[in-house]
């Protein structure tokens, strides 16, 4: 009788165990090796309606029947391909083929075609839908002409099992290990190119980006994503590497954040002793590269080592053919003006330096133009233009700079990227616009995304 019961409690356990897997078979439709990944407990998020969510999201009217099981969290993810991707636990498939089948009859997609025993069809025109009785895919974007292709790829991750799914990565492990109702982790190199490098500051220069990830809670307020995040490796040489370089920086004091223009692409803002941050500035390939172009001439590193205080680069526009950047920072000293009359005379062939004004200088090549200087009061200021370096250092009139309720809440803290997606929108931009169109329908109209460094 006694091991009728221990097997019966064995039966159980086993039991409990298998229907806690089935419950997040969902899961193993997420590429295993996603570079980015967000969780959102729809049921968590505070300031955001669920329902609001789906009806713009799928075009449903009662989210009850649409057929997917919101009690269980939805995944976005940017697959090893690059594609973006959402995945959501199907509740019902009957009624979420009937819901693409009323979309279809209004123009909205394709009417579902079975493919390899799963239902796909193009919502649209852009994004690729794949479901089954565990899990709805939607990927993209795509083309009319890509979405064989695409389907194709969803197929084999609609049919993965748990060792090929997500499931138990080190990614996922990470992301689930985050007790937040929306979090993040993604690789550094998922991130679009111009925004990578104060990401990777502090990796050791033969580190590359794949290896540098960013574990992160996020919350949408007011038409601003702030992210409050951690850069980490799982190679524990890279990771110590990463900690070590996160002591540089110490409390913003807020002397520059009045001084960027709410039209402008990106800000960066830090405090910090130059003597140590050029140490790992200069092992970084992004930052090098960045530089590239003025420090063929004028010695940044020289000027950033003499840094001591609130620094900002702050990027108006971006150009993979023309650098268009500020930099603004208090100055523990300013002896490297003497080295200017040197750099005149070593400029590269077709480059100059002339003096521009008193203690300022203007340098260019014919391609790069950056105008630089120091104030009486050791304020260093550089822009590609005359009037952005002059501005660089001057407090904007209100409502010209960055809202004030942002300047705040980056006062204190140790590093802060913004981004200003109004100057992305509508550029022309493909990748862009199809970002911002899928964040839309789940956090409303973004207009700002702003990190800060835990």
């Amino acid at each position: 009788m006694r091991k009728q019961h221990v097997f019966g409690l064995v039966f159980a356990v086993c039991v409990l165990l298998l229907s806690s897997c089935s419950d997040k078979d969902y899961l193993n439709a997420i590429p295993g090796e996603s570079t980015a990944l967000i969780s959102m407990d729809m049921q968590k998020l505070s300031g955001t309606n669920s329902q609001a969510l789906l009806k713009a999201m799928l075009h449903v009217s009662n989210v009850d029947q649409c057929g997917l099981d919101l009690s269980e969290k939805l995944f976005l993810f940017e697959s090893p391909e690059g594609d973006l991707g959402l995945c959501a636990k199907v509740k019902d498939e009957d009624d979420l083929e009937n819901l693409f089948d009323d979309l279809s009859q209004e123009g909205l997609c394709q009417k579902p075609v079975e493919r390899r025993g799963y239902q796909f069809t193009l919502l649209k025109g852009t994004w690729a839908v794949g479901f089954s009785d565990k899990a709805l895919l939607v990927m993209g974007p795509t083309t009319a002409s890509g979405f064989a292709g695409l389907s194709n790829k969803m197929v084999k991750y609609l049919g993965e099992d748990e060792e090929d799914g997500i499931k138990g990565t080190p990614i996922f492990d990470r992301l689930d290990s985050l007790d937040a109702p929306m979090a993040m982790v993604t690789q550094a190199q998922a991130l679009p190119e111009k925004f990578i490098a104060p990401f990777t500051l502090g990796a050791p220069k033969d580190a590359d980006p794949s290896q540098v990830y960013i574990a992160a809670d996020m919350t949408v307020e007011k038409g601003v994503l702030t992210i409050h995040g951690e850069t980490f490796s799982f190679n524990q040489k890279i990771d110590a590497s990463l900690k070590r370089a996160e002591k540089t920086y110490r409390p913003i004091q807020g002397k520059y954040l009045t001084a960027m223009p709410n039209t402008a692409l990106l800000g960066w803002f830090m405090n910090v002793e130059g003597s140590q941050f050029i140490k790992i500035l200069q092992s970084n390939k992004s930052m090098t590269a960045l530089l590239a172009g003025i420090n063929a001439a004028v010695d940044m590193d020289n000027i950033i080592r003499s840094v001591k205080g609130d620094m900002a680069i702050v990027m108006p526009t971006y150009s993979d053919n023309n650098l268009s950047m500020s930099m603004a920072a208090q100055l523990g000293t300013s002896s490297w003006i003497e080295d200017v009359s040197y750099w005149k005379q070593s400029c590269p062939e077709g480059g100059k330096i002339v003096d521009w004004g008193k203690n300022a200088w203007h340098y260019t090549d014919g391609k790069t133009s950056f105008y630089f200087g120091v104030s009486p009061d050791l304020q260093f200021f550089s822009g590609s233009s005359e009037e952005e370096a002059r501005r660089s250092i001057v407090p904007l009139p209100a409502g010209t700079a960055i809202p004030s309720t942002l300047q705040k809440q980056f006062i204190g803290k140790k590093m802060v990227m913004y981004i200003n997606l109004k100057t992305m929108q509508g550029g022309g931009s493909s990748a862009v616009n199809a970002v911002t169109g899928m964040l839309k329908p789940l956090f409303g109209d973004i207009h700002s995304i702003v990190y800060i460094l835990k």
